[in-house]
């Protein structure tokens, strides 16, 4: 192994807490991203089941009109 000074081993080390932090941050931000699309197409279906259950079969009704 190559030896190395004082500050080239604390720039390896701070550079290394970087690159963590980083992956933890975009691991983060990606699950939240998960977790929005899923709560969307949820309510993308909510919606859509409630739309058909107003008016099944497209026609316009006095409740509809």
């Amino acid at each position: 192994m190559k030896r190395r000074n004082a500050r080239q081993l604390v720039r390896l080390l701070s550079d290394m807490r970087h690159a963590a932090d980083c992956r933890a941050l975009r691991a983060a931000a990606t699950q939240r991203a998960i977790e929005l699309a899923a709560e969307e197409a949820a309510e993308a279906e909510q919606d859509e089941r409630d739309t058909s259950r107003d008016n099944p079969r497209g026609k316009t009704t006095w409740r509809t009109s």
